[in-house]
């Protein structure tokens, strides 16, 4: 909780900056792009590729760190990366070009293609309804039971799944109605129609009707029984660098399930500007403003969101995922974009400040806001090298320095820490820990520690 609203308070002071406006007076300084990237990965901010375009033109391609840490394998710019929910907006536009070719319209209900769906909930949520998260379907990770729930590569399986996780007795609210929740479930119901529309396995689809048409030749869906040459590894980094834990994603369908490259989603920014994939109508049903909208007021879109603040000029889609952080932003004015890849969980390696400062880059101007490392990874770091001791002062002379601005110091991060030495056994150190959380952040709801 404490994280989700240290994200929240990103995300509005990224909004705010962008409030200022994004007419570009001048041109990009890539070398000013270039330090920029080259200190956030020096300070282990940011491990994977970038693309960033302007007026449909790339103008700064690079990797940073590795897709291999063990190994010493670099990240390229053709390092393929787990795109997490990213995944979605490919599956938004199969559902359009299902619509564009008459096999769909999205007033369908759900039970009007899937017979076998529970009709007390499928006479009622339509197909726009799962596109924009207002169906009232909770969201099956919401069950952590679904991470156990062994996947197998058939409709059976989907079937099963869907039964399981994404078919509730009751909903969270009515179908269609002005209110929002980010479900998972949505999506996954999506891909067993596209399925069951064109009899083809949705990772089929996918591939035929979108990848091959535009030629992201290194894209595709993420099998547990493949082999994958030049494909990042996934690491968990709070509060130490580890490989993350596994996750059969396999089973994240259609709401997670595909793999890509930066050079390849910019193949699918600039097909977007075309009629390759969809006629321009059905792109714009796409990007149409409507009702539903999410905790900061901001509309989902079939698969995106609209960046806040800019007119409805700009649209994003992130993806979050263990050992995998993606973001791909789109201004559809100005035709630009920024494409990022991240081969560990870092949430600042694409979070909102680091997006605002990019976007101040891209305009020509100085960026505005320090890129935040979590304090607990460095502590991590000390504790293994120099001991418990020396990480609580290094903690204490960055909290009182000026440089404390580029960090993230928190209760949450303090308890990342005490749980860090929990699980090594080590009550005493962790009883230190909580004590400096205690002392520090009396409000918070982990400071529960008792001198005896």
């Amino acid at each position: 909780m404490m994280r989700s609203l240290q994200r929240v308070t990103l995300f509005l002071t990224f909004a705010f900056f962008l409030s200022i406006g994004f007419a570009f007076a001048q041109k990009p300084n890539v070398a000013k792009i270039d330090t920029f990237f080259t200190r956030v990965a020096q300070r282990g901010i940011f491990q994977g590729s970038v693309l960033l375009s302007v007026n449909n033109m790339p103008i700064y391609q690079k990797a940073f760190g590795y897709a291999n840490n063990e190994h010493k394998v670099k990240n390229t710019v053709s390092t393929k990366f787990r795109i997490a929910s990213l995944s979605k907006t490919f599956t938004a536009i199969a559902i359009m070009q299902l619509v564009q070719e008459e096999k769909l319209n999205v007033t369908d209900r759900i039970s009007d293609i899937l017979d076998w769906y529970p009709k007390a909930i499928g006479n009622f949520v339509s197909i726009q309804d799962l596109m924009m998260m207002n169906s009232g379907i909770p969201s099956y990770t919401s069950n952590y039971d679904f991470v156990s729930f062994t996947s197998r590569n058939n409709a059976q399986f989907i079937r099963e799944f869907i039964l399981r996780f994404c078919a509730p007795t009751t909903l969270m609210f009515q179908p269609g109605s002005d209110q929002f929740n980010y479900s998972n479930s949505n999506y996954y119901i999506l891909g067993a129609i596209i399925e069951q529309v064109t009899g083809r396995p949705y990772a089929d689809v996918i591939n035929e009707k979108i990848f091959k048409r535009i030629g992201m030749t290194n894209s595709g869906y993420y099998y547990n029984t493949g082999i994958y040459d030049n494909f990042a590894t996934g690491y968990s980094v709070e509060p130490v660098i580890q490989v993350a834990a596994y996750y059969d994603q396999t089973s994240a369908f259609s709401t997670g399930g595909l793999y890509s490259t930066v050079e390849d989603l910019f193949k699918l920014d600039q097909a977007l500007y075309s009629e390759k994939l969809l006629q321009k109508k059905y792109i714009d049903e796409i990007f149409k403003d409507r009702f539903p909208k999410d905790s900061t007021g901001n509309a989902w879109l079939y698969g995106w969101q609209y960046v806040p603040n800019t007119q409805k000029t700009m649209v994003y889609k992130t993806g979050i995922l263990w050992g995998s952080r993606t973001l791909f932003l789109r201004d559809l004015v100005n035709q630009n974009a920024i494409i990022l890849l991240n081969n560990t969980d870092n949430e600042n390696s694409t979070g909102f400040a680091l997006l605002a400062n990019l976007l101040y880059l891209l305009k020509g101007s100085e960026p505005p806001l320090p890129v935040k490392q979590d304090i607990c990874i460095l502590m991590a770091d000390i504790i293994n090298t120099k001991g418990l001791d020396s990480a609580i002062a290094k903690y204490k002379e960055i909290k009182a320095s000026a440089s404390a601005a580029n960090w993230v110091i928190s209760d949450a991060e303090l308890y990342s820490i005490g749980k860090f030495l929990l699980d090594r056994n080590d009550q005493a150190g962790a009883n230190k820990i909580f004590k400096l959380i205690a002392s520090d952040f009396p409000a918070s709801i982990y400071a529960t520690y008792q001198e005896k």
